[in-house]
């Protein structure tokens, strides 16, 4: 899926993939780290971790999603464009011709492009809470098993 122009390398490769599921488990690691810092007298559990490695995901993700819609609202075409693009060469891989011509065409209603936009950012609020948590709570295990020894 391509949410704003310029995205469609990276997310397309598997390596562009790892990359970014990796920097969300960063992002939960260091706000996990943040909080264990500020917060001396809390007790270090992995579930803490995983709670403030996913609240920072979730906020992470309300940032992304201003512009994805701010976009949308405003540049509608930058997100069809490059779906209807992306569903063309479908035919040619052996797909339904007739299924990616009505695939083009539910792009072309506005009813389509806010099911695949919404869609989109409800898969992507996935993946930033469920990857900044487990950075968060592999943090957390990780300072657990630091400070026993």
């Amino acid at each position: 899926m391509v949410f704003a122009p310029g995205m469609a390398g990276l997310a397309g490769s598997s390596i562009g993939a790892f990359a970014l599921g990796a920097a969300f488990m960063v992002g939960g690691a260091w706000s996990a780290r943040l909080y264990y810092r500020k917060a001396k007298d809390a007790p270090v559990r992995p579930g803490t971790g995983a709670q403030v490695g996913a609240a920072a995901g979730g906020f992470g993700f309300l940032f992304f999603a201003v512009v994805v819609v701010a976009i949308f609202v405003y540049l509608p075409d930058e997100f069809r464009k490059p779906l209807a693009d992306a569903g063309a060469p479908l035919a040619n891989r052996g797909y339904d011709p007739e299924k990616v011509r009505q695939f083009v065409e539910l792009l072309k209603t506005r009813e389509g492009l806010v099911f695949f936009v919404s869609f989109g950012l409800f898969v992507t609020a996935l993946i930033f809470v469920i990857g900044a948590s487990i950075g968060g709570a592999w943090y957390g295990a990780w300072l657990r098993k630091r400070t026993r020894n």
